[in-house]
This record gives structure tokens, sequence and C-alpha cells, in this order.
């Protein structure tokens, strides 16, 4: 079921302030009753949807600002290296308490029960772990053109890599390097985009609250290098909650996903340079496997149409959507922050 959204009212001021206009003079819907009901409800709903974007790019943009002074009054307090115990704690202390917070703000402002904000359908077991054997290998395979694309940033001389960590051999910090790298960004980055933001924007068409979703998990990183790689990992995750109705399946697909990059850390920490070129020739080809007999079996299961999208709302035009997704304060200041992002990353 989507997210079920009371209806605006008819009168002066519901549309955020704005009374609605009527078509101007002499237009051919002067005067035709049905196509005047038709203007006001695509004004309503493009006021609702502008709204709801705004509304989701400040939970996203204030979310990231709090965890950021969060981890630096924690710094403060607590002197830390990056590869130290303590420095891994503030840094899943700072994420849990902002994301979660941020996401349960989100959901408050919109009136959205928790029960909304995380599907959790049942599945058959067999399909679950198709549909997360599928989402990993997907992800791996994004790594190969978002590899090239910071491969051309630095023959330009610009800055190509993404924020990485160190890690010590002790497992003590291998342990907590996966919780705070793997564990918690699963959780809390799900609930807020694939939960809050996606099931929100659901009743302006299941494809548009994809795309959207995917972009602000996208914006979030703040480098160019982790937004191309998390843009198509946003489609596929959102596209699979839409899919399966189980945000569980989402938060195992980022679980597995970040756990595979940070083995690489944790193998060479405690085994050498050696042990990581095996990992790194044996570990993709086993993964794509199992890729390919989970995709195998819920294309046979669902008779090709798993990735098939629910027909969309016709009320809105493209542009209509497009208009309200960048008309709004909260959309174009989150813009601009990631856009100095970016560049103070480039040249870094």
């Amino acid at each position: 079921m989507l997210y079920p959204v009371p209806q605006n009212n008819m009168g002066p001021g519901a549309y955020g302030g704005q009374p609605y206009r009527p078509p101007f003079a002499g237009s051919p819907w002067q005067g035709d009753p049905y196509a005047q009901d038709l203007a006001r409800a695509r004004f309503s709903e493009t006021e609702l949807m502008r709204r709801r974007c705004s509304w989701a790019a400040w939970a996203v943009l204030l979310t990231i600002l709090f965890m950021n002074v969060v981890a630096a009054a924690l710094v403060t307090l607590v002197p830390s290296t990056t590869s130290s115990p303590a420095y891994y704690f503030i840094v899943s202390f700072s994420y849990v308490v902002s994301f979660a917070l941020g996401a349960l703000l989100l959901a408050r402002a919109l009136h959205m029960p928790l029960q909304a904000a995380l599907p959790m359908q049942r599945l058959p077991v067999l399909t679950a772990v198709s549909a997360v054997f599928v989402g990993a290998a997907l992800c791996n395979v994004t790594n190969y053109p978002t590899n090239l694309v910071s491969l051309l940033l630095e023959s330009l001389g610009l800055s190509g890599t993404a924020p990485s960590y160190t890690v010590d051999s002790s497992p003590l910090s291998c342990g907590l390097l996966l919780l705070s790298t793997c564990v918690i960004p699963a959780l809390v980055e799900e609930f807020l985009f694939r939960g809050v933001i996606l099931r929100s924007l659901m009743r302006f068409g299941a494809g548009t609250a994809i795309l959207i979703s995917a972009f602000l998990f996208a914006l979030m990183h703040g480098n160019v290098a982790q937004i191309v790689f998390a843009f198509p990992l946003g489609v596929l995750f959102a596209l699979f909650v839409v899919r399966t109705g189980n945000i569980w399946i989402t938060i195992a697909i980022h679980f597995l996903n970040n756990l595979f990059s940070s083995l690489y850390l944790v193998i060479e920490a405690a085994a050498g340079m050696d042990a990581v070129n095996v990992y790194s020739m044996l570990f993709p080809p086993i993964l794509w496997v199992l890729g390919i007999a989970g995709l195998l079996y819920l294309l046979l299961r669902s008779r090709g149409t798993f990735f098939r999208l629910p027909a969309a709302p016709a009320l809105l035009a493209p542009g209509q959507k497009g208009s309200a997704l960048f008309g709004n304060p909260g959309m174009i200041l989150f813009l601009c922050f990631t856009a100095v992002s970016c560049a103070l990353y480039l040249v870094s």
C-alpha cells in the first residue's frame, strides 16, 4: 500500500499560502469546469510535491551538518587518530544520532507512521536471498565505471578519490571499522532514504520516487567519485524496496556492499597486500555467479516482471515534476552545498 496522504482543501491558502489562480481569460479552459478541476488538482499536487522535495532536501542537509558538528565536538573531547577505536566510536555515534534524528523528524513533519516508513512485507526465503545476491553483484559491477571516472578526474589533475579509512590489525579496530562503515550506514541511511523519503514520494509515481531518493542519496556523499557510484546504487536500492516491499532487503545489500569494500582494508591490515590481491581476484567472479543465479530465479519466479514498475500516475507531467523538484528552497540550498563540497574535494 502507498503511504496515504490527506487531501488538501480547495479554499484560499490551501497551496502553501498561494491561492489557486484560474486559467487566463480567453484560454480554451476558461468556463470548462472539468478542465478547471484538473488545473486545480495539478496545482495542488505540484505544490505538495514541491513541499515534500524541499523537506526531504532540508532533512538530508541538516543531517549532514549536524553529524559533522557532533563529530567535531566529540573529537575535541576525545582526541583520536583515524585508525584508533575512539575515532570509530565517534563516527558511529555521530552517524546514528544524526541520521536517526533526521529520519524521525522528517517522518514526524510528514505525519508518517513508522510502519509506513519501514515496509516489511513477508517474502519467500529464496526470493529474499536471490534479491540480496543480485543487488550485491550489481553494486560490485558499478565499481568499474566509477573507477574510470576517478581515473579521468586524476588525469585532469583533480582528486578522483573518495574519503577512506585506515585501520590497524587489532581485532577491536577491525570490528569497530566494520560497525561504523557497514552496519550503521546500512541501517540509518536506508531508514532515511529508502524509508521516509522514498515512501513519502510514492504518490507521485514509483519511478519519480526512486529517482529523487537516489538523487538525494548521491548528493549526500558530497564528492564526485562517490556521487557517480551512489546514484545507480540509490536507484537499485529503491527499486528493490518498491518491488519487494521489504526494506530489510536493501539493508542487507547495503551492508554487503560496504562490507566487501571494507574487507580490503581489514585483509591488508591483517595479512598484507598479497592476501588482498587474492581476495580481489577470487571474490568478484564468485559474487557475479551468485548474482546471475539469483537474477535468473527472480525472473523465472516473476515471469520476467520483477523489475517492472507500477504504472505512474498521469496527473503531473515530467516538466511539472522537475519544477517541483528543483524549484524549492531546500533543494536549491542543498545543491549549492553539494557543489561547494565537490569543488573542495576535487582540489584537495
